[in-house]
């Protein structure tokens, strides 16, 4: 199944912090499309692999993975290493060009996930569209987190 807000973003304290179990219920989903650069989806944290692999590759039209890499760590305001920028711009971006892998990160805009971003974004815009094989990353963020989600709430969105 899929999260729904219990309440409007209006109506939820904005000093109140965000917890699933208080501020969602179970339901069809009314946060899901596409963006300019991307889709997405809010999900519950016990929804099927099987239906969100199916979106991804069959509506949203992703290639299936050959490997997928998780990475990590690293998510505070803290400043990346420029060696660690250098391995996930020049060694993971290119790993997964070339072994068609999915990259994972935690989807925050910051730490490694911000590394991990930066580096595809520059990779898509280096590459010459043709090419190259796309590289495909997807970032998984607590809906609390996310900034601006009530804009990503439309009740008018086709059901899952």
């Amino acid at each position: 199944m899929i999260l729904r807000p219990l309440h409007s973003s209006n109506q939820l304290n904005q000093s109140s912090k965000w917890d699933s179990r208080q501020h969602s219920s179970e339901g069809p989903t009314d946060a899901y499309g596409e963006l300019e650069f991307a889709g997405f989806l809010r999900l519950s944290c016990d929804t099927p692999p099987q239906i969100v692999y199916n979106l991804m590759t069959q509506r949203w039209g992703l290639p299936s993975p050959n490997l997928v890499v998780s990475v990590v760590g690293g998510e505070g305001p803290e400043k990346i290493k420029p060696w660690v920028r250098d391995v996930i711009r020049n060694g993971l971006v290119r790993a997964a060009q070339s072994t068609g892998a999915w990259i994972l990160t935690g989807g925050l805009r910051e730490g490694v996930a911000r590394c991990v971003c930066e580096a595809v974004r520059d990779h898509g815009a280096a590459a010459p569209a043709l090419t190259q094989k796309k590289v495909i990353a997807l970032g998984v963020a607590p809906w609390g987190l996310v900034h601006n989600r009530q804009q990503l709430v439309n009740a008018q969105v086709t059901r899952m």
